[in-house]
């Protein structure tokens, strides 16, 4: 093996766990993530893994996250699945993905408006991720547990839409630099990005990704009428005019069914320190709901024994009636094991 071959070494490496996850979950989750870094191309300088389980009763509670430093360039990734172990394989196909829009990126100008064949092949593999299910909370006992204010990113589309990507966001608020409009770039399914802007106007940068520009303006909301406009509808977020600075404004809501509000600030105002209000509310929230999260853990460990017994009984019977193979068996009970301990289940 060359040198230039050999793993990259990640001291920077953090593992982050929310919930009851055994040992050998977080291991698998570092040479997971560990093996898939070893191909990126450029100096990894950082990862930060996060594995969580969602207090829900159906859907994909377990969610894995994983936040990478490549030369100075982030890419993220989040999917969710029924199990952890599915969750982290989900979690590195997604990753060399995006590993390979960032690289495509890096040796293409969007800046340019030409017809140069390939410019969309950061597109490849841009299956729809596996997120995890919002809880059912209701419209009337939702709170704002978060707010995020941001110096907006000048940007153009095919740039937006590419950081959209690279970030696995569900949507993406910039200043588009052709027409100097707060904008929001989203899909909500596979096809063309939609573009939303506070006053749509002439002069959007040319773009070479696909993307239907809607031609009405943003609402004009107070952050209590947007959480109104919101809670009516089953829409993801809003994207809104600020009634008070007139900056573009997104609310969303979060997976844990509450919400998140991510504002727009001036070049010469410092951004706002996150406020202890987001923490006193998830404690109050965490005490008010624990009893549904030990029902949806108990629910969670049961299926995920329905898919132990499944895969001890793929070992046993990789070919019905014939010999045994010791060593796929092995294998089978170690992975049974794994599964148990991720479940939350101990001796």
């Amino acid at each position: 093996m060359d040198r230039e071959d050999r793993p990259q070494e990640l001291p920077e490496l953090q593992l982050l766990v929310t919930g009851d996850l055994s040992p050998v979950t977080g291991d698998l989750a570092r040479t997971t993530v560990q093996e898939v870094l070893d191909e990126a191309r450029r100096p990894v300088r950082s990862a930060r893994v996060r594995l969580a389980r969602m207090p829900q009763r159906e859907g994909r509670p377990a969610v894995a996250q994983v936040l990478v430093d490549v030369d100075g360039e982030l890419v993220r990734v989040q999917v969710a699945a029924q199990t952890m172990t599915d969750a982290i394989s989900l979690l590195a196909r997604r990753l060399a993905v995006q590993l390979g829009r960032l690289e495509w990126a890096r040796s293409h100008d969007l800046t340019e408006a030409d017809d140069e064949s390939g410019t969309l092949e950061w597109r490849d593999g841009a299956e729809a991720a596996r997120r995890p299910l919002r809880a059912d909370v209701p419209s009337a006992e939702r709170s704002l547990v978060r707010r995020k204010d941001y110096r907006l990113a000048r940007e153009s589309v095919d740039e937006a839409a590419l950081t959209m990507e690279t970030m696995d966001f569900d949507f993406h608020l910039f200043t588009e630099t052709g027409s100097g409009q707060d904008s929001v770039i989203y899909r909500f399914s596979p096809g063309p990005f939609r573009l939303a802007q506070l006053e749509p106007a002439e002069g959007v940068t040319a773009r070479r990704v696909p993307v239907n520009v809607l031609t009405t303006a943003a609402p004009v909301l107070t952050e209590d009428e947007a959480r109104a406009r919101l809670g009516a509808t089953d829409y993801p977020f809003l994207f809104f005019k600020d009634a008070e600075t007139g900056r573009g404004s997104v609310l969303y809501g979060r997976y844990d069914g509450h919400y998140g509000l991510i504002t727009a600030v001036s070049a010469d105002r410092a951004p706002e320190a996150a406020t202890p209000f987001a923490a006193a509310t998830d404690a109050g929230t965490s005490l008010e709901s624990s009893l549904r999260d030990r029902v949806s853990a108990l629910e969670s460990q049961v299926a995920a024994l329905a898919e132990i017994l499944d895969r001890l009984t793929a070992g046993l019977e990789a070919v019905p009636g014939a010999p045994e193979d010791p060593e796929e068996v092995r294998r089978s009970a170690r992975l049974a094991k794994e599964l148990l301990l991720a479940a939350g289940f101990r001796r």
